[in-house]
């Protein structure tokens, strides 16, 4: 098997080297963009996350430590790095928005956590304003999860939790409310910071237009992901698969890193 994967490599050089030189320089940059990226990427840490809690049984391969077939890939990682420095613009002109006469502040999530005193919650990673650095990173010890927040804002004397997407400009221009698969990372964040309300902005990729839309988080939403993850954690203890969702798209399937491990599972 080594043998064969070595002269399919050595068979892909003699290609690139017939290439016309700048061809032969964008494959190698692209090839570098995901070297690097696998050289620096760490192995995800056994916890759940808010951004991972439409699917039980990827949950599971989370907290338990499953390997994770996703490769790098250069047009992935570009959209990722995208999506952060467009995150940090928005989270700068946000906090601009005071200076500029807008009654509205953007909160520091680590002070926010102290400040309140939130049962449960460690402060990971605190943001640093000066570097450009606006996201916090917590967990929960109580629930084993951990998450990074866009951010906190008191808007016209009230607290709302910020949320950034970035997206297509095709899924922009037909977006009418927050996405389905959003809806438990917002619960997420307001069990964690005790907070209802989440607003989430939405960012044209391609043309940097936005549209915002209110999330509004009830007791029932907390105790249904509560309930989540202690079912979950049920299967983590037993070392057990849970049974596969049968409403989740082949979309979804596709691109989901344990897709090799689940099925092979029953």
């Amino acid at each position: 098997m080594a043998r064969n994967l070595k002269n399919i490599a050595r068979l892909i050089e003699t290609v690139n080297d017939t290439k016309p030189v700048e061809e032969q320089f964008l494959s190698d940059l692209k090839r570098s963009i995901e070297l690097t990226a696998k050289k620096e990427g760490r192995k995800p840490s056994q916890t759940y996350k808010p951004s991972g809690m439409n699917c039980i049984r990827s949950m599971y391969y989370q907290v338990m430590g499953a390997d994770c077939t996703d490769e790098p890939n250069y047009i992935n990682i570009g959209i990722c790095n995208s999506g952060s420095d467009i995150h940090e613009r928005i989270q700068q002109a946000v906090i601009d928005m005071k200076a500029n006469g807008m009654d509205c502040e953007y909160i520091n999530v680590a002070d926010y956590v102290r400040s309140r005193e939130l049962p449960d919650i460690e402060i990971v990673k605190e943001p640093n304003f000066e570097a450009g650095e606006y996201e916090t990173k917590l967990f929960n010890k109580k629930y084993n999860m951990s998450f990074l927040c866009d951010g906190i804002i008191r808007y016209k004397d009230k607290y709302y939790i910020l949320e950034l997407k970035t997206e297509a400009s095709f899924k922009w221009q037909t977006r009418a409310d927050v996405d389905p698969k959003h809806h438990k990372q917002g619960i997420a964040y307001s069990l964690n910071l005790g907070i209802d309300d989440v607003i989430f902005v939405y960012i044209n990729r391609d043309v940097l237009d936005m549209k915002s839309f209110m999330f509004h988080v009830d007791d029932d939403m907390r105790q249904g992901l509560i309930d989540l993850v202690t079912e979950c954690q049920g299967y983590v203890d037993r070392q057990i698969p849970p049974p596969k969702p049968d409403n989740l798209t082949k979309y979804a399937c596709k691109y989901c890193g344990y897709s090799s491990i689940c099925n092979s599972d029953k």
